[in-house]
This record gives C-alpha cells, structure tokens and sequence, in this order.
C-alpha cells in the first residue's frame, strides 16, 4: 500500500503572518489548527470567508473548556460576524438544567469563554 504525498495548501502572505504570530499568539494557534486541517483534506488553499459559525458551545467535556479559554488567554478574537450554537445551559430557566454542580460550572465558563 502506498503513502499518499503530504500537500501544502498554498498560503498568501497574510495567511504566513497570521501562522508566524504577527497577528498574535491566539490568531497564530487557530492558524495551525486550520493549516493543518487544510493538510489532512488536502486542501490546495485556503479561502476567505465573510462570516462564521462556531459549533462548540455545548459543554460535552474538559477538552472542548480547555480548548476555549486557551484561545481566549492567548487574546483570540473572532475577525468575521460569528454566530454561535445554543448552550448546555438554559439562563433563562435554570432550574430545568439537568446538570450536575461540577458540569454546570464548566458549562458556564464555557458560555464566558
């Protein structure tokens, strides 16, 4: 069986400064995340985009917390409208969540994050 060749998505000049940190550490962290997801699908390139959705408001563990606040200590910000998933936590009745103490923190801090 055959290894598939490695493809580098071809990167502009503000795509590099972004993944060198010029535009700070949190830009530069979610520049290697989305570099390297351009390598594992082989993408040729990566493409603007005018807007975003954020698909990880709900709490499902540490890893997903953990993931928010580091981009959020690094000084990360969204660059485009971004809208975001529901949470795991309902602010406006919180007697229906069903979620232990320990769960519901995280779930807030999540929601902060």
């Amino acid at each position: 069986m055959g290894t598939a060749a490695s493809v580098e998505p071809r990167l502009t000049s503000e795509d590099e400064a972004k993944l060198a940190g010029d535009h700070g550490p949190g830009v530069a962290m979610a520049m290697r995340l989305v570099v390297a997801l351009a390598r594992v699908t082989q993408a040729p390139r990566l493409t603007d985009i005018e807007s975003a959705h954020i698909d990880g408001c709900l709490y499902h563990g540490q890893a997903g917390l953990d993931f928010a606040e580091k981009l959020v200590s690094l000084g990360a910000k969204v660059a485009v409208p971004t809208t975001l998933n529901v949470s795991s936590l309902d602010l406006m009745h919180p007697g229906l969540v069903r979620l232990d103490l320990d769960e519901s923190a995280a779930a807030r801090r999540l929601m902060d994050a």
